[in-house]
């Protein structure tokens, strides 16, 4: 193989990655929180050409859902980087915004980050799984002990 082909390499093994240390992250929140809350893993391919978003959604089984996903786009000039975490409460909406959104709301947002190089996504692509995994066990304790007060 050449260079080009083993750059071509480089971005769907780092998703793999991504997707492993989220899923990872999750069953790792799972064993901690049993049986209180499940989960899954996601990706879609395709919604958009160039785009991929993947993650974790840990079901709180009082019909609320925190979802910890992650987009990578890409086109001719450009990758871009994003993530978020947030929660689906249908049974609430405490204000206009999630009224709007059907009860979702962020958590976390780390915003569309662009980078010129491949190297530079795929440094992005881990730097921002990091802020995933090191915010999502705090938000789900916080999110179970505001149902529990509540």
């Amino acid at each position: 193989m050449d260079t080009a082909d083993l750059d071509a390499q480089r971005l769907p093994i780092a998703l793999w990655s991504a997707a492993g240390r989220l899923r990872t992250m999750a069953y790792d929140l799972f064993l901690e929180h049993q049986p209180a809350i499940t989960w899954r893993q996601f990706a879609s391919y395709g919604a958009t050409p160039g785009m991929q978003v993947l993650g974790v959604t840990l079901d709180l089984r009082d019909g609320r859902e925190m979802t910890c996903g992650l987009t990578v786009r890409m086109s001719p000039e450009a990758f871009s980087v994003e993530a978020d975490i947030g929660v689906d409460d249908p049974h609430s909406a405490e204000s206009a915004d999630d009224d709007e959104n059907g009860g979702y709301r962020y958590l976390l947002e780390i915003p569309e980050t662009p980078a010129d190089s491949l190297d530079g996504c795929l440094r992005l692509i881990d730097d921002q799984v990091d802020q995933l995994s090191e915010a999502a066990p705090h938000l789900l304790r916080r999110l179970r002990s505001a149902a529990s007060k509540g």
